[in-house]
Parts: structure tokens; sequence; C-alpha cells
């Protein structure tokens, strides 16, 4: 029975071995989180890029309109300053159009300075933005380099564990392994334990001394009373009783 349970815990061995190996892939970082942020980061650039057009089309509109009213005061003053008008009444209400015209001509102005400020801030949030958004893309691909060279390797190994756990698995008597795997399920993926001294390494309970014994004598197929688990101690193991 010894040679049997020691082929069963090499299994255990591999299929502890496989838990490892696939709790490192799970935890392996494929880059999700930095692909939020990217994510984020292009929404942010679009609203950077939607309100920089609203600001050149503001803008534009703006300079058409002050050259339509530079014209209509160019032509008032024309007709003020030209000596074609001699009305008193004409002559005043065309002057009042012209410092109406000039008022208005001042605000237009003003936000055109403003929106030309506003382009070029727009414009230097806008670079930061794309920089940053470079910067981030990079660090993705990066990151995802490392992902797929590390998860290939780790399931290569995975893929290689299997293999000898199933070969190994296949020299252990079906009811031994199919015991075995019950208890693999139920007590975290440990379903036989090496006993190298007087208590049980699955649930550190001491053995009673009987199993100790049993243990020593290899007197069959012995388990923990308390947690359940095959307990397995081979030739070479220290007696620590």
């Amino acid at each position: 029975m010894s040679q049997e349970l020691a082929i069963l815990y090499e299994v255990q061995r591999f299929d502890t071995e496989i838990a490892s190996l696939n709790q490192a892939l799970a935890g392996l970082d494929p880059g999700a989180e930095l692909q939020a942020e990217i994510a984020a980061a292009e929404s942010e650039l679009s609203k950077l890029l939607n309100r920089h057009h609203a600001t050149e089309a503001e803008s534009l509109d703006r300079d058409l309109a002050l050259k339509t009213l530079e014209e209509k005061r160019a032509k008032f003053k024309a007709q003020l300053y030209g000596g074609t008008v001699r009305n008193p009444r004409q002559l005043t209400d065309l002057e009042g159009e012209v410092q109406m015209l000039s008022r208005e001509i001042g605000k237009i102005e003003d936000r055109i300075l403003e929106l030309m400020d506003s382009l070029e801030q727009e414009r230097a949030e806008q670079k930061a933005q794309e920089t940053r958004l470079a910067e981030m893309r990079a660090r993705l691909a990066q990151v995802q380099g490392q992902y797929a060279a590390t998860s290939s390797r780790l399931r290569t190994e995975v893929g290689e564990t299997e293999s000898r756990r199933a070969a190994a698995a296949g020299q252990v008597p079906v009811q031994l392994l199919k015991r075995y795997e019950q208890l693999r399920a139920r007590q975290a993926n440990l379903g036989l334990v090496r006993v190298t001294g007087i208590t049980c390494p699955g649930c550190r309970v001491a053995l009673p001394s009987e199993t100790l014994k049993s243990l020593n004598a290899d007197r069959g197929t012995l388990t923990c009373e308390n947690c359940g688990r095959l307990l397995f101690r081979d030739a070479s193991a220290a007696d620590n009783e």
C-alpha cells in the first residue's frame, strides 16, 4: 500500500503545482485596468476636441460678423463724411448708427480675443492629453506583451504538469484515486498529506498513537480522524513520535 500511496502523493504534488500555476495565471495583469483608464482618457480627449471645434466654429462666426459690421460701419462713415448727405437729421442718424456699430464691433473684438486665448489653452490641453494617451498605450502594449509571454509559459507548464499527473494517476488503483479526488474536492485541493511528525499536516491536529503506529507499520489506507484526509508516511520520513 505504501507504494501506491507514494505514487498518489506524487499525484497530489502535481495537483498542488497545477493549482499554484493556475493561481499565478489568474493573477496575471492582462491590462484590463489600464484599458479602462485609456478608454476614459480617450473620452476626455473627445470632449476636448468637441469643445475645441465649437470654439473654432464660434471664432469663425465672430470673424464673419465682425467683417460684416465693419463693412457696414465703413459704408455709413462714407455717407457721413463723404459730403453726399447734408440733411442734419440724416447726419445725426448716420452718426448714431456708426456709434452703435462701433460698440458692437468692440464687443465682438473682445470676444474674439477671449476665443483666441481659449483656442490656445485648448490646443495645449489637447496636446497634453494626446501625449498622456500615447504613454498609456505604450504601457498597455508592454503589459499585454508581458501577459502574453507569461501566460503562454504558465499554460505550457500547466499542460506539461497535467500530462505528468495523468501518467502518475494511471498507476493508482481506481478506487483509491476516486477516494482521493473526493477528498481533494472537499479539502481545498489537498486530499493526501505526507506525515513527518505526530500531527496531520492538513489540519495540524495531533494524530492518535494508534494511527501513527499503523502508519509506521504500513497497515492499509489511513485517514486523519479530524479532517478525513488520506495519510502517507514514506520509509525515509523522520519518526518524531
